[in-house]
């Protein structure tokens, strides 16, 4: 903005406080209805208060994180290529409580799949950094149903105490028929809590995800095109079987309001430092939208 806009800005300022000064308003304020959100949200909020932080250890984070790094990627694949129904393996590792693991989607790179290497920063006071990449190199082909994956560029992070999760990553994807690339930015935030159920303790997540796309030149700038809801439920294989899953709806454009994506783990495993989790992850379209 130029200086004369300013001037002239500030001016126009000027002018209507002065004039609300001097002649003030005696309108009575509309009588507002109640927000239809009102209920959900302080359903959740009364959830929240009732429970404790989560207690995750390094290698849960990292593991966790990588979980949220693969669906988001398939969410933001979703706005050019579509909802098929379409399930891919997958298996997330940490080998060590130093917080360094890996997602293998459909079989890996090299194989018709994609392949996430995570790790995380070091602890801070004020929370910890979790980053996440696809697995790079010459040799290195990442495919998610046959669309390239060039670029998953992550920085995440989880809170002091575990409650918040927060996601930022820049997507590239390569257009199997053109050739392009295609450009997305994801972020999200996740409020985890703790609920002990039956005797068993619970990690719950509730959260919201934006979908961003890069427009072209001349001045390139990452439009929101989607947003998603998503729920998880997580236990610690503490002397039983681990438990997780994750439920992603995706709330806009409504043209979309269908598709969903699943992720349902038959083994999970955290001890000794270790996160193990192998399962499915399934786009698809619900029947009946809900």
């Amino acid at each position: 903005m130029s200086n004369l806009s300013l001037v002239r800005l500030s001016a126009a300022v000027l002018a209507l406080g002065l004039a609300a000064g001097t002649a003030p308003s005696y309108a009575q304020p509309p009588e507002f209805p109640p927000n239809p959100a009102a209920g959900a949200l302080d359903g959740i909020v009364a959830e929240e208060r009732l429970s404790t932080a989560p207690t995750f250890n390094p290698a849960e984070q990292v593991g966790l994180c990588l979980v949220e790094s693969v669906v988001s990627l398939l969410a933001s694949r979703t706005e050019d290529f579509g909802c098929d129904d379409t399930s891919y393996s997958l298996a997330v590792v940490t080998t060590d409580n130093a917080g360094v693991g890996a997602a293998v989607i459909g079989g890996g790179a090299n194989a018709g799949g994609t392949t996430l290497e995570g790790s995380l920063g070091p602890q801070r006071a004020i929370g910890r950094a979790c980053f996440v990449s696809e697995v790079d190199g010459v040799n290195q082909v990442n495919l998610l149903n046959g669309v390239r994956v060039i670029e998953y560029d992550g920085n995440h992070g989880w809170s002091r105490r575990n409650a918040i999760f927060n996601s930022d990553a820049r997507i590239t994807l390569i257009d199997p028929q053109t050739g392009s690339p295609d450009f997305y930015r994801e972020v999200n935030i996740k409020d985890y809590f703790k609920r002990v159920i039956d005797g068993r303790a619970w990690e719950f997540d509730w959260g919201l995800e934006e979908i961003k796309k890069r427009n072209s030149s001349p001045f390139i700038f990452y439009y929101p095109v989607q947003k998603w809801t998503e729920l998880s439920w997580y236990s610690h294989s503490d002397g039983q079987d681990g438990a997780l899953r994750i439920r992603k709806h995706k709330i806009k454009p409504n043209s979309a309001f269908s598709c969903r994506i699943n992720a349902d783990f038959a083994e999970v495993f955290n001890g000794s430092g270790e996160f193990e989790a192998f399962g499915t992850v399934r786009v698809f379209q619900s029947e009946n939208g809900g």
